[in-house]
């Protein structure tokens, strides 16, 4: 038939064709054939441009019904309602073997009377989420889509890239021209219809791969900046570094990579809003690169590379951690080892050791804030040229975005901590030693404060032994308190502290505090600022300080401290596990509890059990009747009364338990922490330390403090 020919020949919309060639051969084909044979010589004739052996090629009706009946929802015709249709064959379209599409198409898509369910081949189409649209409609989409690939490829690398192939640096606009001009680009247009999106999506990432360079700067007269690249690199003979740029051109392109950056010349550093984008972007330009060459100018054997000064620059840690391929290069520009392999991978262990980052985590990073101390003290020992850097080098780290303002200095750092604080509860970033800030006590002035290891002041008595013969003591501990104490405790455990939140330049935080009594000079240690401090329901503690205190004898002092400790959520969290590990110890201290089989039984003697255990159900079925009969009888005399009195009591000690842990929890050393304020009124601050304050609670009575917030500057 003409509609088989029409639905093999070939044209630009073959994937439209091919999907709804069921459709029409289902449709219109049995709508002008399927009377036939049920119709005499004298039916309507075949449409004109039809041959008779059209009509004897065509399948037998009886294939045509079962074919109707395949589509969901198609009843079988019926003798009459072929009739029927017969009679309406005059206003069936013409279909002809006319060349031009538009009739070609019109012929073959189904009318608006054909049913619902000839649309379902539609759905097999990747590309359209809904029926048969126009063409043009199509195309129009599919170019549309084209430019969000490539706008979206655009918007996520960096800002200029330089061409390796002409030594030109170009901006992200310019790039997008370029890939228009390209045969590349000509070609997928040209064949939309024809290309998966997934295909677009490789090709526009394919074309766009791009290398970046890692290396120590050198002195920034030096260095190639934005405003000196007039054309092509490779032309270039100042200033001194230029070399340094020309060989990594150089090395990308032999590698196969069309683009690449350099954070020496491929930024504006005197548009702030470019300078400040590229800053907070950086991190992500790295991770998303084909490949980070670094450059070890000061390298020329790898047992050198642990001396290299590349590992002691701030910058240079993202720049290790994100890329996911990276290549060594020596001073000569060769690779540090002979592999065409991922470096990264390759020197993995070599990393660790000069490092100390965990080999997972070199592995796959995943920028975060969770082990923040940690994240921070990998940054303790390197440097950068600005102070700002110090905190701007660690965004990506912790995948924070923040604003760069040169000129803040030492406040970048703190504006940091703040940023990590209203993102996580790690109470490791408070978990420093050595100086504060000058401009928030409660934070570090920079990170070499968070190199010390971390310390569990609870490493020897965290068995569960313990715990349980702790919960075994509630009642002598809980003995010690009074009723409004132990309502105090309780209180806090089903209402815990707040977190922390910083206002004005202000903090309020939660502590369990401990004023201090008295505060005095160490005479064993004159020449360390070491104090002996005693505050109440603490032993004498030695404090090492960054600063000469003031002494407090005698009451009202002019100074006044106050050792305190931070709250932690862990302190409810571990109490639900000694909980239940303190109800199975109960169960195995039990002598009364069931022992296990340890033998197994015949097949009769199961059968025999089986029996007995439904005569023992029925039994006890009539036993708990007669039990509840009694406890009606029960709650109305003072038998009943008495034995919901005692519910409430065991309730009441298994509550009294749980106080007990945490009380006892809070009787363990603890690190503590220092704050002084010059007078009533007067706003805490944190006394720096250059060791770690570790307090323990006096020896006698237990003495309970609920936490309080305090606000700290």
């Amino acid at each position: 038939m003409a509609i088989d020919k029409a639905g093999k020949k070939p044209s630009r919309f073959k994937f439209i064709r091919k999907s709804t060639l069921r459709t029409a051969d289902d449709s219109t084909t049995q709508e002008l054939e399927a009377p036939v044979d049920g119709i005499e010589d004298d039916s309507t004739p075949a449409p004109e441009g039809e041959e008779a052996g059209d009509l004897q090629d065509e399948p037998d009706t009886q294939d045509e019904t079962n074919a109707q009946d395949d589509l969901p929802g198609q009843d079988s015709l019926s003798t009459e309602s072929l009739q029927d249709e017969s009679l309406r064959q005059d206003s069936l379209p013409v279909v002809t073997e006319s060349p031009q599409e538009d009739a070609e198409m019109q012929s073959m898509f189904p009318t608006s009377d054909s049913p619902a369910q000839d649309f379902t081949s539609i759905a097999e189409i990747d590309r359209a989420d809904s029926p048969v649209e126009d063409p043009e409609v199509i195309l129009k989409n599919l170019q549309e889509t084209f430019q969000n690939i490539i706008d979206d490829k655009l918007a996520n690398i960096p800002l200029r890239l330089i061409d390796t192939h002409s030594g030109i640096l170009y901006t992200s606009n310019d790039l997008e021209g370029i890939f228009k001009e390209s045969e590349e680009y000509q070609r997928l247009y040209e064949n939309l219809l024809t290309t998966s999106v997934s295909k677009l999506q490789r090709r526009v990432n394919e074309f766009f791969r791009y290398a970046m360079l890692s290396h120590k700067w050198a002195s920034a007269k030096d260095e190639p900046q934005y405003w000196q690249i007039k054309g092509s690199v490779y032309e270039m003979d100042a200033p001194l570094e230029i070399r340094k740029l020309q060989q990594f051109c150089t090395t990308s392109k032999r590698e196969g990579y069309r683009w690449v950056w350099s954070d020496t010349c491929c930024i504006d550093k005197t548009n702030n809003a470019e300078l400040q984008e590229s800053i907070i972007s950086m991190f992500a330009w790295y991770k998303d690169s084909a490949i980070t060459i670094v450059y070890l100018a000061d390298v020329s054997d790898i047992s050198q590379l642990k001396d290299s000064q590349w590992f002691k620059r701030g910058w240079t840690l993202q720049e290790l951690l994100a890329p996911q391929f990276i290549r060594f290069y020596k001073q000569d520009w060769q690779p540090l080892i002979d592999s065409d392999k991922n470096h990264k991978v390759e020197l993995l262990s070599i990393l660790h050791d000069i490092t100390r980052i965990d080999v997972d985590v070199l592995k796959a990073f995943v920028p975060g804030v969770d082990n923040v101390k940690k994240r921070l003290s990998w940054v303790g020992n390197r440097t950068t040229k600005k102070i700002e850097d110090i905190a701007y080098c660690l965004m990506g780290i912790f995948g924070i975005h923040m604003p760069v303002m040169y000129g803040e200095k030492h406040n970048a750092f703190v504006r940091l901590q703040k940023e990590i604080m209203a993102l996580t509860d790690d109470l490791s970033l408070f978990d420093w030693l050595g100086e504060s800030s000058t401009l928030h006590s409660y934070f570090a002035a920079h990170p070499r404060c968070f190199m010390t290891p971390s310390y569990d002041a609870r490493q020897d008595s965290t068995s569960s032994k313990f715990e349980f013969r702790l919960l075994k003591t509630s009642k002598r501990i809980t003995s010690g308190l009074s009723s409004s104490a132990l309502k105090i405790v309780k209180d806090v455990l089903s209402n815990p502290p707040h977190g922390r939140f910083i206002a004005n330049g202000r903090m309020s935080m939660p502590f369990f505090v401990h004023e201090v009594v008295t505060l005095i000079p160490n005479q064993d240690k004159p020449g360390a600022l070491s104090y002996l401090v005693k505050a109440e329901g603490l032993s004498e503690l030695e404090v090492i300080v960054t600063q000469r205190l003031v002494p407090l004898y005698g009451k009202n002092p002019s100074y006044k401290y106050r050792v305190v400790r931070m709250w932690d959520a862990s302190l409810i969290q571990r109490i639900g596990s000694m909980s239940i590990e303190a109800a199975d110890a109960s169960i195995v201290d039990n002598p009364e509890s069931p022992e296990p089989p340890t033998t197994e039984d015949s097949p009769k003697q199961e059968k025999e059990k089986e029996k007995g255990k439904e005569k023992g159900k029925e039994k006890d079925k009539e036993k708990e009747k007669d039990k509840d009969k009694d406890k009606d009888k029960e709650k109305e005399s003072w038998v009943g009364r008495s034995k919901e009195l005692v519910a409430d009591f065991v309730a009441d000690m298994v509550t009294n338990s749980t106080a007990a842990a945490f009380i006892r929890r809070l009787q363990e050393p603890f690190v503590a922490q220092l704050l002084c304020s010059p007078g009533d009124k007067q706003p805490w601050r944190r006394v720096g330390t250059t060791i770690r304050v570790i307090a323990h609670a006096s020896s006698g009575s237990v003495n309970f403090r609920a936490p309080e917030n305090v606000i700290v500057h």
